[in-house]
């Protein structure tokens, strides 16, 4: 890659080799958009993955995700639903667990379409992407599901 000269430093985010120049001009190379392997061995086994930008955006919508599930619906409410939806087949306690699992369901598949969006994304595209937050656009959660503090 071809080193990019600029006046301003350039974001670390999108960035490598972030170098001042004598004449206080900044000196980088785009981030490379896939994941990197360096340090192979003869066999081609081993090595350290370097992740890409694509990767880095597509992990700050996972943990997006999970902020969003833990805040609503954490581990313990989701065991729960689960073993409610394990033991009976109606009632208000049935609906209720069904909801829940079906809203962590939808998030998850959100994030997933998400994250198969950003896969195509050129560099220029992922310097302007934002990782959605709040709800909409993230799926809203059952009315019962109070969010923990």
């Amino acid at each position: 890659m071809a080193a990019i000269i600029t006046p301003t430093r350039p974001d670390p985010k999108y960035y490598i080799k972030i170098q001042q120049l004598a004449d206080l001009t900044w000196s980088s190379e785009q981030m490379p958009l896939d994941d990197q392997t360096i340090g192979r061995d003869a066999t081609g086994r081993g090595g350290l993955v370097v992740p890409g930008l694509r990767t880095l955006t597509a992990n700050s919508l996972t943990g997006s995700a999970a902020g969003i599930i833990n805040k609503y619906a954490p581990a313990d409410i989701q065991r729960n639903a689960l073993y409610t939806l394990s033991t009976t087949t109606s009632g208000t306690a049935h609906d209720n667990a069904l909801a829940t699992m079906n809203w962590v369901a939808a998030v998850n598949s959100y994030r997933d379409t998400q994250i198969a969006n950003v896969k195509t994304l050129n560099f220029s595209q992922l310097q302007a992407y934002i990782v959605p937050g709040g709800i909409p656009p993230w799926p809203a959660p059952p009315s019962f599901l109070v969010p923990n503090p």
